[in-house]
């Protein structure tokens, strides 16, 4: 896609007021639900699924069943509510019921709307996401992850407009713009293809060094250590991880364990990367979403990259830190101004994150080119990348933003 369908787009967009998108996020539930607006079977039985069930009963509706693919729990009730297959699901209630659609990120390929299309195609007559439920029920359910009331999203229309201006390539505009559409419409339909590269290490933009120290921020079971591990063939200089998480850490400490051929290149640090050392409350789930939160049950010890990394030579700072991040690249700035890493930054855990974290690396590295990748089809895994001059891969400029 070119600037100017880009640009089009986005005016497209922004053409909205604020007030009509009010309107339009009340009624957009009841008007895709139409007649069996109180009769509702969940597609999905995990998380989301049983949040949602929560959420439905805390607004005095409550759900049919659920669908789930998953054959382990067909028969089973999951909070009084009996689960089925999809197909025995559209059978029993396929045209008396909405379908409401709850699965996000459901895999690399195929997302929400390849399960509203199997829905509608075996047969349920309302099959719709659960983001309009969010909007109609927005005191209950956002913000969450990246999802927001459009109204929200529109009244920041200056600020986009900054980010969307700062990437410096046509196909990170379209996929910048394409995000926002899904925020502000809730229809997943259309969506582009997730980035081909490998997520944080993406070939077409910069190659792996024999000499990357390589800033591992929210490290989790050392998966992403594994990736640079793969993508670099065990040529590298120095690993730095973060990991907060109890469990998390546990894991990542044993994987290293199982790996003497690089774990002596490779620290690891139990500790959450803020703006400043100290102690935060923490939400630990021992799984990918465990996160910095007041209402965490645990207190994890903090740490400042400008601080701790005082006697290294980082070459890429990844963060992916449910949230954290804008705080983290604060407590960075210093670093990041001296030695002009890599940054691989994940930008969906927050809505705010969608504008604020571009501008932001802008800031802190103004001679990297920025980058927008989404790494997922339906909005997760977006990854904002900021590359100095010197690591670009011929035929992506100068760093600076394009000239139109």
């Amino acid at each position: 896609m070119n600037d100017l369908r880009c640009d089009l787009q986005l005016e497209s967009i922004f053409s909205e007021t604020v007030e009509h998108s009010r309107k339009r996020e009340q009624a957009a539930f009841d008007e895709a639900a139409g007649a069996c607006v109180g009769s509702i079977v969940l597609h999905g039985a995990g998380n989301l699924g049983r949040r949602v069930l929560q959420g439905l009963r805390k607004n005095g509706l409550d759900a049919l069943a659920f669908a789930d693919a998953n054959p382990a729990l067909r028969g089973q009730k999951i909070e009084g509510v009996p689960v089925f297959s999809p197909a025995d699901a559209v059978r029993q209630y396929g045209s008396t019921a909405a379908f409401l659609v709850c699965v996000w990120n459901p895999d690399r390929g195929s997302g929400v709307q390849d399960i509203l299309d199997r829905l509608s195609a075996m047969g349920a007559a309302r099959a719709l996401p659960f983001v309009h439920l969010f909007w109609k029920y927005a005191d209950t359910f956002l913000p969450c992850y990246f999802w927001e009331l459009p109204s929200k999203y529109l009244a920041q229309q200056a600020a986009i407009r900054g980010a969307y201006e700062s990437f410096v390539e046509p196909a990170c505009r379209a996929q910048f713009v394409a995000d926002l559409e899904l925020r502000t419409t809730g229809l997943f339909r259309g969506r582009p293809s997730p980035s081909a590269g490998r997520q944080y290490f993406l070939s077409d933009l910069f190659r792996v060094s024999p000499d990357e120290c390589f800033v591992d921020c929210g490290a989790y079971d050392g998966d992403t250590i594994r990736a640079l591990v793969e993508e670099s063939n065990g040529r590298f200089r120095r690993i730095v991880a973060f990991e907060a998480d109890p469990g998390n850490f546990t894991r990542l400490r044993d994987d290293l364990a199982m790996h003497p051929e690089y774990c002596e290149r490779v620290a690891i640090h139990q500790a959450a990367v803020s703006r400043a050392a100290g102690t935060l409350s923490f939400a630990a789930t021992a799984g990918a979403n465990a996160t910095v939160s007041s209402q965490g049950e645990i207190v994890v010890d903090c740490v400042a990259l400008d601080e701790i990394l005082g006697n290294e030579r980082p070459t890429m700072i990844k963060m992916d830190i449910e949230g954290s991040e804008l705080d983290a690249l604060e407590g960075a700035s210093r670093i990041i101004a001296s030695q002009k890493p890599i940054l691989a930054v994940c930008a969906y855990h927050r809505p705010e994150h969608f504008w604020e974290i571009p501008v932001r690396m802008r800031r802190v590295e103004p001679e990297a080119g920025l980058y927008f990748r989404s790494h997922a089809v339906d909005g997760f895994d977006s990854v904002c990348y900021a590359v100095p001059p010197s690591r670009l891969v011929q035929g992506h400029g100068n760093g600076k933003s394009v000239d139109r």
